[in-house]
């Protein structure tokens, strides 16, 4: 698994699932208003067991959906209140955002040609003369 992201609490690269359960974690720390937890929460006392056991439910997600799909259901609007990737009620939100991301996926997006025309002469004025060039020409007369 790549490491794209970086923890928060650390700022060390880290894998999705990683980076998920520390979601989590920290969401569930700022309800119960015990602030950030330490340097590295995985090595709290407290956050450890927590920690451990949500990397391994977002190890076991991720072999079934895209990690943007979790990420956008744990943003979105049902899932901000949720603090465990254990709950039944999760799951459904993750199928709804994999589904829209699949949808923008199977989309052919159409490359547009790009033609360089830098080295072509510019194009020559059609139709009647603007009214700038016809005030010249009253000038001169």
């Amino acid at each position: 698994m790549n490491k794209n992201y970086k923890h928060k609490t650390t700022g060390q690269e880290c894998n999705a699932a990683q980076y998920i359960a520390e979601m989590v974690c920290l969401r569930e720390a700022e309800k119960e208003r015990v602030g950030r937890p330490a340097y590295a929460l995985w090595n709290t006392e407290k956050w450890q067991k927590k920690f451990k056991s949500q990397v391994t439910k977002a190890y076991q997600l991720l072999k079934k959906y895209s990690e943007k799909a979790i990420i956008n259901a744990l943003n979105s609007y049902k899932g901000k209140s949720i603090y465990s990737l254990r709950v039944k009620f999760l799951e459904p939100i993750i199928q709804n955002e994999q589904k829209k991301l699949d949808k923008i996926d199977s989309r052919e997006i159409k490359e547009v040609e790009y033609k360089d025309n830098t080295l072509e002469k510019p194009r020559k004025p059609f139709g009647k003369k603007g009214r700038l060039s016809r005030l010249k020409d009253l000038e001169h007369e």
